[in-house]
């Protein structure tokens, strides 16, 4: 089993020694990278089963062309490294066939959970049900074109071992055309310099403890909803451990992110949410409210 030579790692907190990966109440070293990490050196080889239940948290709109393969691989992938996973996926008011294919797929495959949305929400929101939703151990998201291949979950789990968060950064930018590295770049430079977040990426994998999502309130609405998850695992006080992830360009179907209303409702979020937090001070750590829609 392959392990990658490096992860970085992050934290700005009083100390307490964690004791179980799904603590509610434990919290890292403050402003110190775990040993491993330290040290430059892989972790420990996952065991033959990863010992925590796993929930992977997927928005899905008018994705029926790829929907029931990513569904499949998804669950054999899953079910290959942990005994307890599920999938939480949010129909997020799509007008083919994805809720039908959702559901049908829910029949065969008790671990998927659907929550459908009646009216299309965008990017950002229509994940929020997900999380809350989500009852393992460890919740981490993921797109129906599969920006990230689960495969490489036994690669990325060991990791957890050095942190609370685990958040992945591209290496290789090279499937974005000029106007993505763009988008990507500026996004990058922007939230790193208004949110002093010295880190690699924000808007890729993210791995967090299911307790996180019921320790603070989701306020972002947009693509900056990644970011704001780092942000407030950082003001919790938790470790962010870094790991480089391959991306995987999609497949089928039609891409809905990087349009002009997509980035300019982000941009208007980092700007609002820099303004409330950084200059006013407020920010909601509170629970949320509970999740809205049904299994199917």
């Amino acid at each position: 089993m392959s392990t990658p030579s490096t992860a970085s790692s992050t934290a700005t907190s009083s100390p307490t020694s964690r004791s179980s990966i799904s603590s509610s109440t434990a919290a890292p070293r403050a402003g110190r990278s775990s040993p491993a990490a330290a040290a430059g050196r892989s972790p420990r080889p996952m065991p033959p089963r990863f010992p925590y239940s796993l929930s992977m948290a997927v928005p899905a709109f008018n994705e029926e062309e790829i929907l029931e393969g990513f569904l499949r691989k998804s669950a054999a992938d899953l079910a290959a490294v942990a005994d307890d996973w599920q999938i939480v996926l949010v129909d997020d008011g799509s007008t083919d066939r994805t809720l039908e294919i959702a559901r049908r797929l829910a029949q065969e495959f008790p671990q998927i959970r659907v929550i459908p949305l009646e009216r299309n929400r965008g990017t950002g929101a229509s994940v929020i049900p997900a999380f809350l939703g989500a009852t393992k151990d460890i919740v981490f998201n993921n797109t129906v074109d599969a920006f990230f291949d689960t495969s490489e979950l036994p690669r990325l789990l060991p990791f957890l071992d050095q942190g609370d968060v685990l958040s992945g950064y591209r290496t290789d930018l090279s499937a974005n055309n000029p106007y993505q590295k763009l988008l990507t770049l500026g996004n990058y430079l922007l939230i790193r310099f208004l949110f002093d977040m010295p880190l690699k990426a924000y808007q890729t994998l993210q791995f967090h403890r299911r307790d996180f999502f019921h320790l603070i309130e989701i306020e972002a609405r947009s693509s900056f909803l990644s970011p704001e998850l780092l942000y407030k695992a950082k003001r919790l006080g938790r470790t962010v451990v870094e790991v480089p992830i391959t991306f995987h360009p999609r497949r089928g179907g039609v891409a809905k992110g990087g349009r002009l209303v997509h980035v300019v409702r982000s941009v208007r979020e980092i700007l609002r949410f820099w303004f409330r937090w950084r200059v006013r001070g407020r920010i909601r750590l509170s629970a949320p409210a509970a999740p809205q829609g049904s299994r199917a």
